[in-house]
């Protein structure tokens, strides 16, 4: 809560009752009595600069809302302007869409010294099945991980990262967790009947270096079923060649020199696994390959775009798309 700053009672009152000044009233006050209305003057001023602070305190300050199950919800600064109200209540990004954090620990819990850390944000829609599988999808991703931890593997330290940096860096004793799990997501509305969930999620077991996973949801906001590859298209088995044969045409202009065709051959080969990760799009799909599915780990994360036109022949459900 806010807290209000002293405002002069009698102004509350008349306020209550619906009783405003007209300008001819305030300008007889003036006349009849200039230095009462002078006080009275710097005392509102005093109140609504007071007032403002506390509006800018309470602004510095992130809300946080934590339950039992490691769940944090969170809410960003108060917004500069009313205007700004809609994408900070939605995480700044998507309107409508309110962010979520799971976290374990939480914050000033005691940390076990093998303990996974978890981080993982997730969004809320507004529309009540969907809701509820995020976040048991989520909740499942974070309780595996944690139920399938080597707790033989130590944890890393940051004195061991400096002296893999080198001898000039920086070097202390402070221990990281031996497992760590974080997780992104980005939002893409096809059209008004669908939504789809991009996850990147990175997760660390006692390695300096990380392992990527992109992860999608695709779901119908008419009936909050969530999407299989299946559901998409009439013709699933057409869409696996379709996919195929049009992401390895454009793999292959894109790698140039860097191209290793077996792993291309192998990554983009006409089987559900290889197209699992499809990110709706208002134009069409957004495939989505793991890192070294495709290409080496140095030629980056590997996406490919296709129109909706090109998915005709596999007759997808086309609702999705507002068509």
């Amino acid at each position: 809560m806010l807290p209000m700053p002293f405002i002069p009672q009698f102004i509350t009152r008349r306020q209550s009752l619906g009783i405003t000044d007209s300008p001819a009233s305030v300008s007889g006050v003036r006349k009849a009595e200039p230095a009462s209305f002078m006080i009275l003057a710097a005392l509102m001023s005093a109140a609504l600069l007071s007032f403002f602070a506390c509006i800018a305190a309470h602004a510095a300050a992130p809300s946080l809302l934590a339950d039992a199950t490691g769940e944090m919800a969170t809410r960003d600064n108060l917004p500069a302007t009313p205007e700004d109200a809609a994408a900070q209540i939605s995480g700044s990004q998507w309107p409508g869409v309110i962010n979520h954090l799971l976290q374990r620990p939480l914050p000033g819990a005691a940390v076990e010294p093998l303990e996974a850390e978890i981080h993982l944000e997730y969004p809320s829609l507004g529309v009540a099945p969907v809701d509820a599988d995020i976040r048991a999808w989520v909740t499942g991703l974070a309780n595996a991980f944690a139920s399938h931890l080597d707790l033989s593997r130590p944890p890393l330290s940051e004195s061991s990262e400096d002296n893999a940096a080198g001898p000039d860096a920086g070097s202390s004793n402070t221990p990281k967790p031996a497992f760590e799990l974080w997780g992104s997501y980005s939002i893409s509305r096809p059209s008004e009947a669908a939504v789809s969930i991009t996850f990147e999620i990175w997760n660390y077991v006692g390695t300096s270096q990380g392992n990527l996973d992109i992860l999608t949801l695709n779901y119908s906001l008419i009936t909050g079923q969530r999407l299989a590859f299946m559901d998409l298209f009439e013709k699933p088995e057409t869409a696996l060649e379709l996919m195929a044969q049009w992401s390895r045409e454009r793999l292959r202009q894109r790698l140039g020199p860097g191209l290793r065709l077996n792993m291309l051959e192998e990554g983009t080969a006409p089987l559900v696994e290889n197209f699992s990760s499809l990110t709706l799009t208002p134009e069409g799909i957004c495939i989505n390959f793991q890192p070294y599915q495709v290409a080496p780990g140095s030629a980056g994360i590997q996406k490919v775009e296709m129109p909706l036109e090109a998915l005709l022949p596999a007759s997808p459900l086309l609702a999705l798309w507002g068509r």
